[in-house]
């Protein structure tokens, strides 16, 4: 299994509401990714940091290509990087 790790920056004009419809929005179309397993989302509220598992390394890479955040977005996107598992707990 391999993992893609994306770390968002939150805009200063981002609404709670806001962040809230987005991940909403983002998190029904990570399941559909064919090789999707399961992913955490996280905050301290300044930045987002997300861990998606996918069942193998050309699935998790091609999102990790094609990752994006639209101008008008809650967020920035920082990074999305692709790790090989090596625990599953």
């Amino acid at each position: 299994m391999h993992a893609v790790v994306f770390t968002v920056e939150f805009k200063p004009s981002a609404t709670p509401q806001q962040l809230d419809n987005e991940l909403d929005h983002l998190a029904s179309h990570v399941r559909t990714i064919p090789g999707f397993v399961r992913g955490t989302w996280a905050t301290d509220g300044r930045t987002g940091v997300s861990f998606q598992l996918f069942t193998d390394e050309t699935a998790a890479r091609s999102v990790a290509a094609n990752a994006s955040v639209p101008a008008d977005a809650a967020v920035s996107l920082r990074s999305a990087n692709v790790y090989e598992v090596a625990r599953d707990v």
